[in-house]
């Protein structure tokens, strides 16, 4: 009996790519993606105590959150997963072959439990087997089942005055090696920007408008502003996630929910998604909704032939089912040349129909 992850089709796939299909690629790990059944699932403590130091080490060590929550860091990489083993382990390769620049590194892996409970023995065991070569790697387990909208808003929260970098990665993604340089860069040079709600490290996105493949920016932009975020590697800017967080605790503590947005693509993913009982895992259209009212964009790369700085891979889960546009032009940056550190101060305003602005 298949309980995690699941077969039929889903319209919304990661705010990225719609239309003809591509088989799943399974280079690193050949054939088809571990599903996994209920006889991999086990009963965990709700709460457990660490299983090493708290001190940055190479190896992955299981930790309650708050372990982790207040130590300082560079770049924290929060990994969100639920019973995806192979591609969980598919990830953690692709961090660990990335280049920090001898910046100090935490990767947290966050594991969801079952609606009843429990955990994927398989992909703890994954996760707990790895050796990070490049900084610590902490487990956490969540208490109880949080879905995916819980993963997303609540495994980040560092102190009010953190300086450090948080990027946020589903487990279905590999990532370039010149990710964490990209992030520094963009942080460094908009991170103080009001405007500016995040950056995203997909090259390439569907216009959210119809749902079309795809925003096209020419490409002596080496950068761009645009109204949806985009989930395939998101860093989140540290004022305006908070103030997210905040607004949207408010309104759900009063029981209420944030208008539906016009002319969207992802309104129409929500409603498919309610009629199955599933809409509260789209929390992005409550971002969507709160960035759009407070005029904030996402910043999204813009190299030649859409190069991204994240993959994803498209795998059987709640929002897809293993599928990926078959036209789209999708790889990673493989290499770096100084002419992209050459950004603008202002980047172009582009629209959900793939329009410049200004």
């Amino acid at each position: 009996m298949v309980t995690a992850l699941k077969r039929r089709w889903r319209p919304f796939i990661a705010l990225l790519l719609g239309g003809t299909t591509l088989l799943v690629l399974h280079t690193a790990f050949r054939g088809e993606p571990i599903i996994v059944s209920e006889k991999t699932w086990v009963d965990f403590p709700v709460k457990y105590s660490s299983s090493g130091s708290s001190s940055l080490t190479t190896s992955c060590t299981l930790k309650p959150s708050e372990d982790s929550q207040f130590l300082k860091v560079d770049l924290r990489v929060i990994v969100i997963t639920y019973g995806r083993p192979q591609s969980l382990l598919r990830l953690l390769r692709s961090l660990d072959a990335a280049n920090y620049d001898r910046d100090s590194v935490l990767i947290e892996v966050w594991i969801d439990r079952s609606s009843w409970g429990q955990v994927s023995n398989e992909t703890l065991a994954a996760a707990l087997g790895f050796r990070f070569k490049k900084g610590a790697c902490h487990v956490h387990v969540h208490s109880v089942h949080v879905g995916i909208s819980g993963q997303w808003l609540t495994t980040w929260n560092p102190a009010s005055d953190t300086g450090e970098i948080a990027v946020i990665f589903e487990d279905d993604l590999t990532v370039s090696p010149y990710f964490y340089k990209y992030l520094k860069l963009v942080h460094n040079t908009y991170g103080r920007r009001s405007d500016v709600s995040g950056f995203s490290l997909q090259g390439i996105s569907l216009r959210h408008s119809d749902g079309k493949c795809c925003v096209n920016v020419p490409f002596e932009n080496k950068v761009f502003l645009y109204p949806t975020l985009g989930t395939s590697g998101f860093s989140p800017n540290r004022v305006n996630w908070f103030n997210f967080q905040s607004w949207l605790k408010r309104i759900r503590d009063k029981g209420l929910q944030a208008p539906l947005i016009n002319d969207h693509i992802s309104v129409k993913w929500y409603k498919e998604l309610k009629r199955q009982s599933e809409g509260e895992s789209m929390w992005e259209l409550e971002y969507i909704y709160y960035t759009q009212m407070q005029k904030e964009y996402t910043l999204y790369p813009n190299f030649n032939g859409h190069r991204g700085l994240a993959m994803n891979w498209f795998e059987y889960g709640l929002h897809t089912a293993g599928q990926m546009e078959k036209s789209a032009i999708y790889e990673l940056l493989a290499d770096w040349s100084p002419e992209y550190e050459d950004l603008p101060t202002v980047p172009i305003y582009v629209n959900n129909n793939g329009d410049i602005i200004h």
